[in-house]
C-alpha cells in the first residue's frame, strides 16, 4: 500500500512537472466565461482609425484560415476539432474585454488557436483587438 502511494505521488509530480513545461498559465491565462484578471488590462493602444486597419492588415494576414474572412467563425481550417470563435457574436467564449482578447491572442486557448506572442509584437496584437472590435454586433 505504501509503495502505490509512493508510485502515485511520484507519477502526479511528474505529470505536473509535464504540463508546467508544456505551456505555464499565468494570471492572464483565457478562461472560458473570462479571466476577471485579465479583464483588467487596460488596451494601451487608442481604437483610432490607423489602429484599427493595422489591425484589419494583421487579421487578413493571420486569422481568415480558421476564423473565416468576416470573423464568423466559419474559415473551416481549425485542425484539432475546435471551433473558431465568432467575433460578431455578441458573447465571446474567453471574455470579451481587450484584455481577455489580448490574452486569448497572445496566450492561446487551445490546441487550434494556438500561442501567438512570439509570432506578432504586443502593439500588433493591441491593433487586432482594437479591429476585432469593430466586428462585434
Amino acid at each position: 500500500m505504501t509503495r502505490l502511494l509512493l508510485a502515485l505521488v511520484v507519477a502526479g509530480a511528474y505529470s505536473v512537472a509535464w504540463i508546467d513545461a508544456q505551456g505555464a498559465t499565468t494570471a492572464t491565462t483565457p478562461k472560458r466565461g473570462g479571466n476577471p484578471v485579465a479583464a483588467q488590462v487596460v488596451n494601451p493602444v487608442p481604437a483610432t482609425a490607423v489602429s484599427i486597419e493595422a489591425g484589419r492588415k494583421t487579421y487578413r494576414t493571420l486569422c481568415p484560415r480558421c476564423h473565416g474572412p468576416e470573423g464568423r467563425g466559419d474559415g473551416g481550417g481549425a485542425g484539432a476539432g475546435g471551433q473558431p470563435a465568432d467575433f460578431t457574436d455578441a458573447e465571446w467564449e474567453f471574455g470579451a474585454s481587450d484584455g481577455e482578447i489580448f490574452a486569448a491572442i497572445a496566450e492561446g486557448t487551445s490546441a487550434d488557436m494556438e500561442s501567438y506572442a512570439e509570432r506578432i509584437a504586443a502593439a500588433e496584437i493591441w491593433n487586432l483587438v482594437n479591429f476585432l472590435r469593430t466586428l462585434k454586433h
